[in-house]
Formats: structure tokens, C-alpha cells, sequence
């Protein structure tokens, strides 16, 4: 929209990188024609003129084509699950305690979670906290209370 008629104090749709919207601004500075600096007229963000909204993604979507796909997902999570099928090899689900927040668990003891299913716990954090390895991933879970 800059056009030989933009001056300082004109107003231009621009990318507010605070709003995260295009949106009203005012011109602030200019270099011959072209618009360098404005002004966001919703929340005074100062900023380089943007006339469009960015790519989805952004400078990473290069290297990564900006999607989060199911394979990626599934090769993340594979080492996941073998740790899992590790500490869980040799035990099976019949020696899990239920998990309850009121019990105190030790490093090593299987338990049955209602949403997460069968969990090994592999570290206490402090007096309350203990670190659990479930089939989909890890979870902080509450303890001794």
C-alpha cells in the first residue's frame, strides 16, 4: 500500500509483531518511497513495516518445510518406548500397585495409573514429587500427600 501519496503520518496496513495481526498503523519514517518504521494504532508497538502476515512457521520452515508430521512423532517416540519396555522387562502388570496421591512409591516399584496405565517409577524429586515412565512418556505424579 505505499504508494507515492504515503507520507510520515499516513496510515498503512501492517504486521503488528505484538498483535500478531495485520492491522492500522502509522508511518514514522520513510527511505525515498519505501516505508521503513511504523507504529501499531491498536497497541503504540513500534516496529519495521511489515506488509504482510509471515509464513507459517517462519525462517524454521525451511529446513523443516514447517510441518510436525505422524512419522516424525513416531520415531521420537521410540526411544521412549524402549526405555519403557527396559524397565518394565521381567515384571509384569499383576505386581503394579494403583497409584493414589495419599501412597508413597520408590524408585523402581510398577504402578497402575487409571489414565496413564502401567508406570515405573524412576526418581523421586522432593518429598512429594516422583518422576514415572508410562508406554507415553514421562509424567511428574504427586505423592505421599
Amino acid at each position: 500500500m505505499a504508494t507515492t501519496k504515503t507520507k510520515p503520518g499516513s496510515t498503512v496496513d501492517s504486521w503488528c509483531t505484538k498483535c500478531k495481526l495485520v492491522l492500522a498503523h502509522t508511518v514514522e519514517a520513510m527511505v525515498d518511497a519505501r516505508i521503513t518504521r511504523v507504529h501499531c494504532n491498536t497497541c503504540r508497538g513500534q516496529h519495521a513495516y511489515r506488509p504482510d502476515a509471515p509464513r507459517a512457521g517462519g525462517k524454521a520452515a525451511k529446513a523443516g518445510e514447517g510441518r510436525r508430521s505422524a512419522p516424525k512423532k513416531a520415531v521420537a517416540a521410540a526411544p521412549i518406548r524402549s526405555e519403557y519396555e527396559t524397565l518394565l522387562r521381567g515384571r509384569t502388570a499383576d505386581k503394579a500397585r494403583t497409584y493414589a496421591t495419599t501412597e508413597r512409591f520408590a524408585p523402581g516399584e510398577l504402578i497402575k495409573h487409571s489414565t496413564f496405565g502401567i508406570g515405573v517409577v524412576i526418581g523421586e524429586r522432593d518429598s512429594v514429587k516422583i518422576d514415572v515412565a508410562f508406554p507415553d512418556g514421562q509424567r511428574v505424579l504427586l505423592h505421599g500427600r
